[in-house]
């Protein structure tokens, strides 16, 4: 049954019928965890910074930072982190939960990333508040296929 899948994974990368398809469903995929994550509350544009190349010329290996930059107490903290590879098959790149003895919300990663797309971190507070960046970057070739 895995063997079938793939065969036709492969064959609807071709068309351009299925790769809407897929385009489809991977936006999809991309709202479902950005609205589980959100849990109705607005996103907001500040205090988190997402330090990445505006060109990916080795897509097998993107660096992308995501840092908090709001300071670190036991009343205020980052509960969890989130990056999103919104062009890629499977969006979720990472999760990361933090607690206040972390000190600070900054991460580190390297990314595959399968073609030009838009990379988004989502930082939950634990006051309920959710920070949001994002950046688009131009990838040179498919990292999916290196």
């Amino acid at each position: 049954m895995a063997w079938v899948r793939l065969c036709f994974l492969r064959y609807c990368t071709r068309s351009k019928r299925c790769s809407s398809y897929l385009k489809a469903r991977a936006e999809a995929e991309v709202k479902a965890i950005v609205d589980e994550f959100l849990q109705g509350t607005q996103p907001l544009e500040q205090d988190l910074k997402l330090d990445m190349p505006v060109l990916g010329d080795n897509p097998a290996a993107v660096p992308v930072k995501a840092i908090v930059e709001l300071p670190i107490t036991p009343d205020s903290y980052c509960e969890e982190l989130i990056i999103l590879a919104e062009g890629n098959p499977r969006p979720l790149a990472c999760r990361f939960k933090f607690t206040p003895l972390t000190g600070r919300a900054e991460v580190a990663v390297r990314l595959r990333l399968i073609e030009t797309q838009t990379v988004s971190a989502l930082a939950r507070m634990n006051d309920g508040r959710v920070l949001m960046a994002r950046q688009h970057i131009t990838v040179t070739a498919g990292g999916c296929g290196m």
